[in-house]
């Protein structure tokens, strides 16, 4: 996991705060979070090797992100810088089911960090990245593909070198509101053109409570390559899937966490269609409960998804 980690400050009211007023919280946690913060609890807590690769700085939030993380039992590499760390208060009504988050962002990198990439590359399988530091995840991409490392990138909202970034990944996994915000439409009518634009094996747009759409691409069996993909007009397949059975209540990071648990299914050699059943299972059961604390392990997933009546997804080993 290469990327934004941070740590989250969650705050639970019935409502938004008015202005000028004072509001006493129904209840708190402190949680890692960011793409590739909580995705990396995420594929850990699965079973995956993880790796994780960060700038912080140096206060009392960088302490709180670090022991969080390594309390995990992910490998981090750390890259700090002198200046306050990244961190986020996150407000959660509780009544409406919406959130508001302030946030300090995370110290960009240089030449330090990216100069830690091959030796952090070497033995992974799958690389997730996110789209927040454009230095860095150029370096990163850079690196993976002299390395033949599979790549995830999540686009997040959208900045200026996303596209650059998403023609390159092997994987891009996009929030409905990047495509919305590129293209003026629905990710239904749009992800032929977003697929068309992109060199990924897979496109996958989440939906939140309505699922998702996929088009898929290179590097998958009995699918068109690059070259005659052009000449097809289109992906050779697309889809949907549908969002896992839960009440939720606190979805913040339910995106972070349906990226690592995709990067994880990835690395252990799963189909599509498992891929995305067990990213969205994974979002889902987050999602459940506040904070991580629902983040499953593989059998808690397996036990919620053999209940919903979806079978197993042990296999092989592999590094993310």
């Amino acid at each position: 996991m290469i990327g934004m980690a941070t740590v989250d400050y969650l705050y639970v009211l019935d409502e938004h705060p008015r202005a000028d007023s004072v509001t006493r919280a129904l209840d708190h946690q402190t949680v890692a979070g960011g793409v590739a913060g909580r995705g990396a609890v995420a594929a850990r807590r699965l079973g995956g090797e993880t790796r994780l690769l960060a700038a912080c700085g140096t206060d009392v939030h960088a302490q709180v992100l670090t022991s969080r993380l390594e309390a995990e039992g992910i490998a981090c590499t750390w890259v700090t810088y002198d200046q306050p760390s990244q961190h986020s208060a996150v407000i959660i009504a509780r009544a409406e089911a919406t959130r508001t988050i302030v946030w300090l962002p995370q110290p960009m990198a240089d030449a330090r960090m990216t100069a830690r990439l091959p030796t952090f590359l070497e033995g992974v399988d799958v690389a997730l990245l996110d789209a927040t530091d454009q230095v860095l995840a150029t370096a990163a991409l850079d690196e993976c593909a002299r390395r033949g490392v599979t790549t995830v990138l999540d686009t997040g909202s959208g900045r200026p070198w996303t596209a650059d970034l998403v023609a390159r990944a092997d994987h891009v996994i996009a929030p409905e509101k990047y495509v919305v915000r590129k293209t003026g439409r629905p990710a239904e009518s749009a992800i032929d053109d977003l697929w068309a634009a992109s060199r990924c094996a897979v496109l996958a747009v989440t939906q939140g409570r309505n699922g998702g759409v996929f088009a898929t691409g290179r590097a998958l069996p009995g699918v068109s390559t690059p070259d005659d993909r052009d000449a097809r007009g289109g992906p050779e397949c697309r889809g949907r899937w549908a969002a896992a059975p839960v009440t939720a209540v606190d979805s913040n990071g339910a995106g972070d966490t349906f990226h690592g648990a995709y990067t994880w299914a990835l690395a252990r050699g799963l189909s599509l269609a498992e891929r995305l059943d067990v990213a969205a299972w994974s979002a889902a059961l987050k999602a459940s409960q506040l904070g991580n604390t629902a983040i499953p392990t593989l059998d808690q997933l397996e036990a919620a998804r053999r209940a919903g009546g979806v079978g197993l997804v042990r296999s092989s080993a592999g590094g993310t």
